[in-house]
């Protein structure tokens, strides 16, 4: 995290250093699939999606290589995460089943290094590029739900909606969730004129429960068991997306 948080700072003060100016603004909308990278026997993907907006940092003042190949970009983006859950357990002779599921919604900061080039052919404008930087998030507001399956028996669902609204007792069962999150994105682009299109993965390096199943804790309250038989260590957001950019403006003069 530490060396994460060093990566943003030193490309900062770098671009500070070379003549930077703000460049072009504008909005961003993603989609694509979101999961959750921990040891769940099966997990399936939720609707990942990404809504926010874009500030460009160029160098075109810099008289270097900088001025045509290098910019970077930050904003603020509110990201969909989450994945659905299902889990065989074995209890003696008896099998159970177990579902469950976790979505949520984060407010996104990005600090992106942008290198770009535009093709040699005959029609002008055709850009590509590659981006790469550190991020830092924090849980608004979702949802966690858990329940047991035995054949013939299903057990109620222990679910909780994790919002502003929630009185503080009821919320003392989630205090265990980690809401911030640092990752990183790593993608490339294509530009033309306004528009931008880019695929990336956005990575997020702090687990969401540090060392425990989220859903085991929300059915162990729910139930009154005491049971932490099943760990879930290190649980990671990760969402591979899709987005595509409109600028709406510059800051610099033509």
């Amino acid at each position: 995290m530490k060396k994460i948080f060093l990566l943003g700072l030193t490309v900062m003060m770098g671009a500070m250093g070379a003549q930077a100016q703000f460049g072009d603004y504008g909005v961003k909308l993603g989609v694509g699939v979101a999961t959750m990278d921990d040891d769940l026997s099966t997990s399936s993907p939720v609707f990942g999606a990404s809504i926010g907006g874009y500030i460009n940092y160029t160098f075109a003042q810099s008289e270097s290589v900088l001025e045509e190949t290098f910019f970077l970009q930050t904003g603020l983006n509110l990201v969909r995460r989450g994945s659905n859950f299902q889990e065989v357990l074995e209890n003696g002779a008896s099998m159970m089943f177990r579902e469950g599921y976790y979505h949520a919604y984060y407010i996104q900061l990005p600090i992106l290094a942008c290198v770009h080039y535009e093709l040699p052919i005959r029609a002008s404008g055709h850009v590509v590029g590659v981006f790469l930087g550190p991020t830092v998030s924090y849980g608004l507001f979702g949802t966690y739900g858990d329940r047991r399956i035995t054949p013939g028996i299903t057990s109620p669902s222990a679910n909780y909606d994790v919002n502003f609204n929630g009185s503080p007792e009821d919320r003392k069962v989630f205090n265990h969730l980690n809401r911030l999150d640092v990752g990183a994105i790593f993608g490339f682009s294509y530009e033309y004129k306004k528009l931008r299109a880019s695929v990336y993965i956005d990575h997020g390096f702090l687990a969401t429960s540090e060392g425990d199943d989220i859903l085991r804790i929300i059915e162990n309250a729910a139930s009154g068991s005491s049971d932490i038989s099943v760990k879930i260590p290190n649980g990671h957001n990760v969402s591979y997306m899709l987005s595509v950019s409109y600028s709406l403006g510059s800051f610099m003069k033509e």
